[in-house]
């Protein structure tokens, strides 16, 4: 099987890390772009730069928007920490950032190679920019494949997801763009389960041999579930989210699929943010524009994050 050629943007987080190590494993990864997001812009690229450097991950890595398109800024130090890599003790930075420039270098390296996956992971704010300014490249994509949205449930209020409520106009061109589109929701998500048991694994891989990188994806996830306790009450697990973007173009075996149509609310009080995904069917509505990722399979997606963990890490 062909190796899908992809560049991931991304705000990390530590799931946003272990998507950049599973991508890197199973991907062609061409470059990486980061976007302000779970923290802000000089923090989640200097998150991405650590990343590549604890996996051996040798892709240039260019900062791209640091604010949404129209709304204020808004990050989640609540879940990851005010840095988005709060809680390990961290290497010193050995590597340093190629560019300033995330949405040029999108597009020249769009419009240079054509049948790229574009796997954004944070707000769709870069990539909503480099259609914006370059409409040519809808048609040279091979598709984007976004972490963001739900069917169901918000993490960010009763009906909207992080990562679109950060920038919902920017989600809005996305997803008006004609692209082909895979989606990996929370009603997705939700069901790779990060959990204690899950964080002790990722330590395990440390006992064979020396695994740094695991070691500080471990301490991520501790902090990660700890943040996460506090809010629920003291049930320590959430969902493992921006893998599962990757894993819908690596692996997409792993998920269940339909075609539907996805929009976005910019108005509503209560809903903005909200992605509107039209679940019914029978010719109702408009033409479907996302393959909606609904049903995963935990265990395989599981083992292929551990792996792809234990093989990059050193």
């Amino acid at each position: 099987m062909t190796r899908p050629r992809m560049i991931v943007d991304c705000d990390p987080g530590q799931d946003d890390a272990i998507a950049l190590v599973l991508a890197a494993e199973h991907a062609d990864l061409v470059a990486i772009t980061t976007v302000g997001g779970n923290a802000p812009l000089t923090d989640v690229t200097a998150n991405a730069l650590l990343t590549c450097q604890l996996f051996d991950i040798d892709v240039e890595v260019h900062a791209g928007a640091a604010r949404p398109l129209v709304a204020a800024p808004r990050h989640a130090p609540e879940i990851h920490g005010v840095s988005g890599f709060e809680g390990p003790s961290l290497p010193e930075p050995e590597r340093t950032v190629a560019s300033h420039q995330g949405v040029s270098f999108l597009i020249e390296t769009i419009r240079a190679e054509e049948g790229l996956w574009l796997v954004p992971i944070g707000p769709l704010t870069n990539i909503a920019l480099a259609l914006r300014q370059a409409p040519d490249i809808a048609n040279r994509i091979a598709g984007i494949s976004f972490m963001g949205g739900s069917a169901t449930v918000g993490n960010h209020g009763p009906v909207s997801e992080f990562n679109i409520l950060v920038d919902p106009e920017a989600a809005s061109v996305v997803l008006a763009s004609g692209v082909p589109m895979r989606m990996a929701g929370l009603d997705l998500t939700h069901q790779f389960v990060v959990d204690d048991e899950l964080e002790a694994d990722i330590r395990r891989l440390n006992d064979a041999e020396p695994n740094q990188g695991a070691v500080v994806l471990a301490d991520l996830m501790a902090n990660y579930l700890t943040f996460v306790g506090r809010i629920r009450g003291g049930e320590r697990k959430g969902g493992l989210h921006d893998p599962c973007a990757v894993l819908a173009v690596t692996h997409p075996e792993v998920i269940e699929f339909t075609d539907r149509h996805v929009d976005v609310e910019l108005n509503g009080s209560l809903t903005r943010g909200m992605t509107v995904v039209d679940q019914r069917g029978d010719g109702v509505g408009a033409e479907p524009n996302v393959a909606h990722g609904h049903t995963l399979d935990a265990g395989a997606a599981r083992a292929l994050v551990l792996d792809a963990i234990r093989r990059r890490g050193s």
